[in-house]
């Protein structure tokens, strides 16, 4: 049977946070607004968006099924060029795919206009400027 060592799983650690580096401190960085619920918060650590583990969880968990709807059609209408490329068939299928998708990012803007008792979500060009300055690099 093992003992454990008291402060065994506490050695290295120091008080400004476990697995920090240099500048990522809790505390200090300048108010933002929460994505999902559109409220201001202090962020702990640098690149932090969202005010809590679960605004987090929902924002990503509606891109993700979001992304899994127009990522196909967005691709067939950004290959036939909005239905002006291809064969036959796949102009049809393009002229298709871009009406469905801007059905559905009109679609999904409203839904997000919408939400939290009509105060809303970010709008997704301001979401993008935050991630940039918070150091989004997706290449």
């Amino acid at each position: 049977m093992r003992v454990p060592i008291k402060g065994a799983l506490l050695q290295g650690c120091s008080q400004m946070g476990h697995n920090r580096l240099p500048g990522q401190q809790e505390g200090g960085w300048p108010v933002r607004q929460c994505p999902e619920c559109m409220k201001p918060f202090e962020p702990k650590v640098v690149n932090q968006l969202f005010c809590k583990p679960a605004h987090t969880a929902d924002w990503n968990n509606r891109a993700t099924t979001r992304g899994r709807v127009l990522t196909p059609i967005g691709m067939v209408a950004r290959i036939t060029r909005n239905g002006t490329r291809g064969t036959p068939a796949a102009r049809e299928a393009g002229k298709t795919a871009s009406s469905y998708y801007a059905t559905l990012v009109q679609r999904y803007r409203d839904e997000d206009r919408a939400a939290n008792d009509g105060r809303g979500r970010m709008e997704w060009p301001a979401f993008m400027i935050l991630r940039i300055q918070t150091g989004f690099d997706p290449l």
